[in-house]
């Protein structure tokens, strides 16, 4: 793998050039006085990039771009008549070398998609460069913006201070054999992920005097040492994962608390209309066993979720700029928005300086695992490849005996994670075993789908074909709104208003969102010049969005490909045509709201326009655009910018191995004897026969804690509707101080 300094000249000279082209310096409305600090910090910003442009699909980009006969779609080009096409091809260094209006007519025919392949090509580098110029600490002198405090001050002391006490392991680890044993006998329960679905199953069965071992693929952060919220580190991915197509961006967590530890905390109640019709519909069809999910045992079940994890609701008062944008533009445009409930801390209460998240690691496993009678043992930093089984019998039923893991290098680059809590001093790389008596996938929606998929290429009995199908995504369509006062969307609450008049019919939802500088970037079409232009006035600023609530088809899936995962996803016609819909409401409602010009997401030519190029941005001004924008726009991959962070569904509940792949006593189905395999289950996002109807999290803390009380007590056991919380205090209560 080639280093930056390694780099050779002309791929150095192409980098240089893409920098320029989306941070063209000279043409910036930068005051002259501040210049030559900006230049400067840029200069290390750029110099940082090349160093990180290791990976060798970012060196792929580069190198095609300097030796343009390197390119897969270099047949095509050679094709074309464009002049600058031409000039880029036959010149020595390739996009380094031409002049820089030269470059930016290459990269408007690359966005044409004229050649096939050349569309995602622009965007990858656009994303690439725009997030990299965008991010600090370029963002805050340009933007005008104070740098967020990601960590507290002095982390090694706080994490040292607040480093959790664990009880004695009663984990061991026989190097000889490779193999993971409790010390008390047999493990009861092993729990795959640590998301809502798995720190809710993982709480309650060991409060319930199970022995039970959880394996998190991510790391396990001292609570309150950082804003955990969308950290790349704790992110699937690196926060970098996208579609197939690079046509959405894909946000989910990978730490221990799973996406609780890194989502926003929108949480839509289990009894909100728009869930509720999902789940009657469930009921009625027969995918889901009615009597356990009638509105009393759901509301019993939240009741305690909402007790457990602290959940609260948004007061009025509590709105920002940012929040009323949406709450005025609904009230203006004849619909009622409404205020969230989110699982954080109220402003100043919280015991971190930095984060008010109450996320499952902190509600609900930190309590089990110091647990000194009974503790949950925990093994962050490792990924289950496959789940191990007895061999068939003549009748072909199985059953689960425990999994394979492979130990990940830990992350301890601030020194604030817990490293081998259980003290097993495995070395990374090593792949080990773990034996059970039951299993329980909680590893979400990509990574039991996985972990699924990888188990069935030598299980037949695992094999079954609707693993990874019908994946729902409710992607996002996010648009800015410019205004002419300052809205400051940093301050306060970054969420707190949503519009859900639309979630059952036509099915899709208005939330607020707020970002930083670098995800506006991406967001905002056209030059770099204009997206300077626009991030300039980041303080008049202010966001939200249209999520589609969106239709499974089984073209939309997690797959394997040479032991990796891919994800597909196309939006269907009938998707499109709401999401249009959608769109044209949103851009309406910012309007509405007071904006003077409003910004999608898209470098389509969705006015109309005679003439138009891709590279050129074009923005909003008159509420009336809304109708043409409903029109054109086509929600083209890598033409427009879509997010999804609520993956669902792909390993759905059902009646039989046809339409499912677990029953609706949760265990996977053996598809070879079409009855239960007995002692495995699944118990997260990628259980939903559809989409959920909204933010998923609370219904998946739901849904866990029905299953816990089945599991516990006997699957079919009719329990009161009543449960207590039942929540033991940390150990050593971290220290209140005021909140930054």
């Amino acid at each position: 793998m080639k280093t930056a300094s390694a780099l050779p000249p002309a791929v150095v000279q192409t980098h240089n050039a893409l920098f320029k082209t989306w941070f063209p310096l000279d043409r910036l409305d930068i005051p002259p006085r501040i210049k030559p600090e900006i230049g400067a910090i840029a200069d290390k910003v750029s110099q940082g990039m090349l160093a990180e442009f290791s990976e060798p699909a970012v060196l792929q980009i580069l190198e095609g771009l300097t030796a343009p006969q390197n390119l897969p779609f270099y047949g095509c080009l050679k094709t074309s008549k464009d002049a600058a096409i031409q000039a880029f091809l036959n010149t020595p260094g390739g996009y380094g070398a031409i002049p820089s209006e030269t470059g930016q007519s290459v990269l408007s025919f690359f966005f044409r998609g004229d050649c096939p392949g050349t569309t995602e090509f622009a965007m990858q580098i656009r994303e690439i460069y725009l997030s990299g110029i965008w991010d600090l600490p370029l963002a805050g002198p340009l933007a005008q913006i104070q740098d967020p405090q990601t960590f507290v001050q002095n982390i090694d002391i706080y994490s040292k201070r607040n480093y959790p006490d664990l009880p004695p392991s009663k984990l061991s680890y026989d190097a000889a054999s490779k193999v993971i044993s409790h010390k008390d006998g047999p493990i009861e329960y092993l729990v795959v992920g640590s998301g809502p679905g798995g720190a809710t199953v993982a709480h309650e069965l060991t409060k319930a005097g199970k022995r039970v071992v959880l394996v998190e693929t991510g790391p396990f952060v001292v609570w309150g040492s950082m804003n955990t919220m969308s950290y790349p580190t704790l992110m699937y991915g690196r926060d970098q994962a996208t579609t197939s197509n690079n046509g959405i961006i894909l946000r989910s967590g990978q730490a221990l608390g799973g996406g609780s530890t890194v989502n926003i905390d929108l949480a839509f109640s289990p009894l909100e209309a728009t869930i509720q019709a999902r789940m009657d519909e469930w009921s009625r069809q027969g995918l889901i066993d009615a009597k356990y999910y009638t509105p009393e045992r759901i509301s019993a079940a939240y009741t305690w979720v909402r007790q457990a994890i602290g959940t609260r609701q948004v007061s009025q008062s509590e709105l920002n700029s940012d929040n009323l944008a949406l709450w005025d533009g609904a009230m203006n445009f004849g619909v009622t928005p409404s205020l969230y409930h989110l699982n954080r801390f109220p402003t100043n209460l919280s015991p971190s300086p930095v984060t008010r998240k109450r996320d499952a690691a902190r509600e609900l496993l930190l309590p089990v695992i110091q647990d000194k009678t009974n503790p949950l043992s925990v093994i962050p930093d490792a990924s289950v490849q496959e789940i191990v089984f007895t061999p068939a019998g003549p009748d072909g039923n199985i059953r689960a005996t425990g999994a394979t893991i492979l130990i990940n290098a830990p992350w301890t680059e601030y020194g604030n994670t817990v490293v081998d809590p259980c003290n097993l001093q495995i070395p990374p790389g090593t792949e080990v075993s773990i034996e059970a008596e039951n299993i329980i996938l909680s590893a979400g929606t990509i990574g039991t789908a996985r972990i699924l998929l990888q188990t069935g290429q030598k299980t037949p009995a695992i094999a079954n074909p609707r693993i990874g199908k019908g994946l729902i995504m409710h992607p996002s369509f996010p648009l800015i709104g410019v205004f002419d006062q300052r809205i400051n969307l940093l301050e306060g609450l970054d969420s707190a208003t949503f519009l859900d008049a639309f979630g059952v019919a036509p099915g899709f939802i208005f939330e607020t969102m707020s970002g930083m500088p670098a995800y506006g970037a991406v967001l905002i079409p056209g030059t770099g010049e204009q997206v300077y232009n626009i991030l300039s006035q980041f303080d008049n600023a202010a966001g939200f969005g249209a999520m589609l609530v969106d239709t499974p088809s089984d073209s939309n899936c997690v797959r394997l490909q040479d032991g990796n995962v891919v994800i597909d996803y196309t939006l269907s016609d009938s998707d499109k045509q709401r999401f249009k819909t959608a769109a044209a409401i949103a851009i309406r409602m910012m309007f509405l709201a007071g904006a003077k010009q409003v910004v999608i997401p898209s470098n389509e030519n969705f006015l109309g326009s005679k003439d138009f190029d891709p590279m050129i941005g074009v923005y909003l001004t008159d509420i009336s655009q809304a109708d043409l924008v409903e029109q054109n726009l086509e929600f083209l991959p890598n033409r427009t910018v879509l997010t999804s962070a609520h993956l669902q569904a792909t390993n759905k509940i059902g009646p039989s191995p046809d339409v499912a792949v677990v029953s609706t006593n949760q265990r996977v189905w053996n598809v070879v004897t079409r009855g239960e395999i007995p002692n495995l289950y699944v118990a997260d996002s990628s259980i939903f026969p559809t989409s959920v109807g909204a933010n998923p999290m609370q219904s998946i803390y739901t849904f866990a804690k029905i299953f816990s009380e089945r599991l516990i007590h006997g699957m079919d056991h009719d329990r009161p509707l009543q449960w207590a919380v039942s929540k033991q205090q940390p150990a050593r209560p971290l220290i209140r101080t005021a909140e930054a």
